[in-house]
Formats: structure tokens, sequence, C-alpha cells
């Protein structure tokens, strides 16, 4: 257990700075988490077929791209 301990000891960690909690890209990220779960609830409108999950992630940026017009 002394081992964990020392790992996870913040003086042990090294010297680096913290990184920015900010990423490159984070709005693409925010996107395309809010047209996943847009296409999911769109699937399962359609009753959860089996097949064409493009269907639904198409359709999903199309109304968020209009809704942001």
């Amino acid at each position: 257990m002394a081992s964990r301990a020392t790992a996870l000891d913040p003086k042990s960690a090294g010297t680096k700075e913290p990184k920015s909690s900010i990423q490159p890209g984070a709005a693409e990220n925010s996107t395309e988490a809010q047209i996943a779960m847009l296409a999911y609830q769109l699937w399962q409108e359609r009753g959860c077929p089996i097949g064409s999950p493009e269907e639904d992630w198409l359709r999903a940026e199309s109304e968020l791209k209009s809704r942001s017009q």
C-alpha cells in the first residue's frame, strides 16, 4: 500500500505544470456528444431498429445545425 500512496503523492509527481482543462477541439467534442445523444434519442423513437445508425446520426447533425442557425 505504501507504493500506491507514494505514486499518488503530489510531491513525487514531478514538476510539470497541470494541463489546462480546456482541450483543443473541445467544441467539436461537445458537438459530437450532442449529435450522439440526439441520434440515440431518434433511434429510440424509431423503435430501436437494427442497422443504419448513419440515418439517425445524419438526421441529428441536420437538426442540430438547423437549430443553431
